[in-house]
């Protein structure tokens, strides 16, 4: 009787926890969840030739699956929790992830990047640089991940010429040139070894030429509107070789300018001058010019008195009428500047382009930090500091100061043209340098031509660097070969361009130096007119 009641007791219970949906195989699939990752891969650096393994630790219901990947590309084979490689090689470095799956959806892991470096402690690079085209005026930058024991050290080339002060992991050019065009690669070195990276190769469209003109057309007329008659009056003045030389590097206290001051324009006036500057340079060019200004305002505040120096006492002139098509020029001048940009001449050209500096470097002016010559010094310190291990480029003579800069008859630029063939002390061929410091040369070059509007930049860069004109140009220097001893010197010399960096004495401060330097043109000074 009481077996009996019992096994009656147990039926009725068994049928009722089934009735009541206890059967389990059906409950799993119903409440299955995505997985989640408790454990993410770690990375790691090993050496070429040693094992590694990446591990991820995951929960979830059901059954889960896993594929590894290595940049996104999925492994063949790789399907456990773990993922190893028995003997690593170079080519594994890279980022490694894992996708887990159940019937309930997926999850992607975090990537762990597995470093390799070489078994003998050489360099290896990791990623290569990568080819890029860019359009003229816009910026482009090289990047090489390289591993390697102790420092790595890294020297980028062009063409397989070593690019001055190219020596970090990457290169950046700011504003392209079509001269900058070809084949870059980098070379990575530590005290075990060195290796090259692949070649990466820089494309180099131009934009639309001849439209520089046009915009300074406009940015010109623009600003004349603003200009009261008597400042248009000032503003516009006749075209001739006379007028166009009267610039200097004296004060416009000492010798008068053409056109109106900066001092006399409304914050409206000024915002339309600074337009036109900018629409007329590049961006250095333009940068360079305000650098300037605030130099002049350094030394009224500091001694030279606000009668002479200061940014008001700069100049904005129209030499001819602004034009899309006819010749004339635009006169930008002051104390230690003076471009003279010339539109539809025979050439394209800013030269006689005047830079000076005082201070001689980095200083602070109302708040903001200047160093307008910076590029200029520190390409001429490169190539001088290149230059003493050549005999044949010191002169024998000394300079006080630049040949051909604003010293002629009245303190303004003399003869035109200049008679070059009176200078017999030209130094040492550009040809008779390594290819290390030729690159010297034409980053100095750089430094001023640089300085302008893309399309003028451009044309005159492939004249100047040119095979064959680079062939006849020379470099010389006097002095200690540094630009910080005063009465050093330095010039660059081709069949047409002349460039000089002088380094007198200091003027308001008479226990320091400052710096003169030209950026002349043979043929194009004055947009050719001197020729023509």
């Amino acid at each position: 009787m009481t077996t009996r009641f019992l096994f009656i007791v147990w039926f009725a219970l068994a049928a009722f926890v089934s009735g009541c949906g206890g059967n389990s195989e059906s409950d799993s699939s119903s409440t299955a969840t995505v997985p989640t990752i408790t454990t993410q891969p770690t990375s790691q650096s090993v050496t070429e030739g040693a094992s590694v393994s990446f591990t991820v630790v995951a929960d979830g219901t059901a059954t889960l699956t896993y594929q590894w990947r290595k940049g996104g590309t999925s492994i063949s084979g790789a399907t456990s929790a773990t993922y190893s490689i028995s003997a690593v090689a170079s080519s594994d470095a890279g980022s490694y992830d894992v996708v887990v799956t159940n019937s309930a959806g997926s999850v992607t892991s975090s990537a762990a990047t597995l470093t390799v470096t070489s078994s003998t402690g050489a360099p290896t690079i990791t990623t290569q640089p990568a080819s890029q085209s860019v359009a003229t005026g816009g910026s482009v930058t090289f990047t090489v991940v390289a591993t390697g024991n102790a420092t790595l050290t890294y020297q980028w080339r062009k063409d397989s010429t070593a690019i001055s002060g190219a020596t970090a992991s990457s290169y950046t050019i700011s504003s392209v040139a079509t001269t900058d065009a070809g084949s870059y690669d980098v070379v990575v070195t530590n005290s075990v070894g060195s290796v090259t990276s692949s070649a990466a190769t820089l494309s180099v469209t131009t934009t639309t030429s001849g439209t520089l003109s046009a915009d300074v057309y406009t940015a010109a007329t623009t600003y004349y509107n603003t200009l009261s008659t008597t400042q248009q009056t000032a503003t516009q003045v006749a075209w001739s070789l006379d007028a166009a030389r009267k610039w200097s590097n004296l004060p416009s206290t000492f010798v008068a300018r053409n056109g109106v001051k900066w001092g006399d324009l409304s914050t409206a006036q000024k915002t339309a001058a600074r337009s036109l500057i900018a629409t007329a340079l590049s961006s250095a060019g333009n940068t360079l010019h305000i650098g300037m200004q605030a130099a002049d305002d350094y030394l009224a505040a500091n001694g030279g008195g606000t009668g002479s120096y200061g940014a008001g006492y700069f100049y904005i002139a129209f030499l001819g009428t602004p034009s899309t098509s006819g010749f004339w020029m635009l006169q930008l001048t002051g104390h230690h500047l003076t471009y003279n940009i010339a539109f539809n001449g025979s050439y394209k050209s800013p030269t006689p382009l005047f830079l000076g500096v005082e201070p001689k470097g980095s200083f602070t002016q109302s708040g903001t930090t200047y160093d307008p010559m910076a590029a200029q010094r520190t390409a001429m310190s490169n190539l001088g500091a290149a230059l003493t291990s050549y005999s044949g480029a010191l002169l024998s003579g000394t300079y006080s100061d630049i040949l051909f800069g604003a010293n002629g008859t009245g303190s303004i630029d003399g003869t035109c043209p200049r008679a070059y063939s009176s200078v017999t002390a030209h130094g040492l061929l550009y040809s008779s340098l390594s290819s290390t410091d030729q690159a010297l040369v034409q980053a100095a070059i750089k430094s001023y031509v640089n300085t302008q509007a893309t399309e003028f930049s451009d044309e005159l860069l492939a004249a100047y660097l040119d095979s064959t004109a680079l062939a006849s140009t020379y470099v010389a220097y006097t002095g200690d070969g540094t630009v910080t001893t005063k009465s050093n010197y330095f010039r660059i010399e081709g069949p047409r361009v002349w460039i000089e960096f002088s380094v007198p004495g200091g003027v308001i401060f008479q226990s320091d130096i400052h710096y003169h330097t030209i950026w002349r043109d043979k043929y194009a000074d004055y947009g050719g007119k001197c020729i023509s």
